[in-house]
């Protein structure tokens, strides 16, 4: 499901439009969907994370949701270099997919990031696991203060 096509309209603070695809910022997470028979890149997904960085602040924690609708690539190398530059900014990772196809790219990914990558396939019950990935971060932050 789109984001379009939900209920999350309310919750939407603000939305980064590219050639590439939309990015919805809501409060502690990002959510992507990228346009069909793309192939996504670094530079591509460098231009986001500013936009990113320009409107939740330099210090960025947020949990990114990778809400698959289309079919598209990504340049495995690159994402490398997007863990590398966004591995303490994220509370958590998921891709939201019925595809198998999509989560075995997915898997893929995992071979760079250090963070967890977990699968959904309800748009509404990742945007609930990042609530609760967010939560305890907070919560581990403010016991660390």
């Amino acid at each position: 499901m789109k984001i379009v096509d939900s209920t999350l309209a309310d919750s939407i603070l603000d939305i980064h439009i590219t050639k590439q695809g939309n990015f919805y910022f809501l409060e502690g997470m990002v959510i992507s969907e990228i346009n069909e028979g793309i192939t996504y890149t670094f530079n591509e997904a460098s231009k986001v994370i500013q936009a990113a960085h320009d409107f939740y602040g330099p210090n960025i924690s947020v949990c990114y949701l990778s809400n698959r609708v289309n079919n598209y690539s990504l340049k495995p190398s690159d994402w490398l270099k997007f863990f590398r530059n966004t591995s303490n900014q994220l509370n958590g990772y998921a891709v939201i997919t019925k595809s198998e196809n999509s989560w075995f790219n997915a898997l893929m990914e995992r071979l760079f990031c250090k963070t967890d990558i977990i699968r959904f396939d309800n748009l509404y019950k990742a945007i609930e696991w990042a609530k609760e990935q967010n939560a305890a971060i907070d919560n581990k932050t403010s016991l660390a203060s």
